[in-house]
């Protein structure tokens, strides 16, 4: 039963190790694939930045949040 066992570990274990390697395999032949002066991922300067809007008069007021001070013997 031990040595069933064992050979059934090895056989995943093997089974996982060849997957990994045809995945890492296949990522390097992505990679060969890829154009280096593609713009995608690049960011650009010469586009202005989009501006919030300034807020309106229908625009609820800002509210204020406080939190209160620990005691002096408080534990964080």
């Amino acid at each position: 039963m031990q040595r069933r066992k064992l050979v059934a570990v090895a056989g995943a274990l093997s089974a996982t190790a060849f997957a990994a390697t045809l995945a890492i395999g296949a990522n390097f032949g992505l990679v060969g694939e890829a154009q280096p002066d593609s713009p995608v991922g690049r960011l650009s300067d010469r586009q202005p930045a989009a501006v919030a809007a300034a807020a309106d008069a229908t625009s609820p007021p800002a509210v204020t949040v406080t939190t209160p001070r620990p005691r002096s013997g408080a534990d964080d």
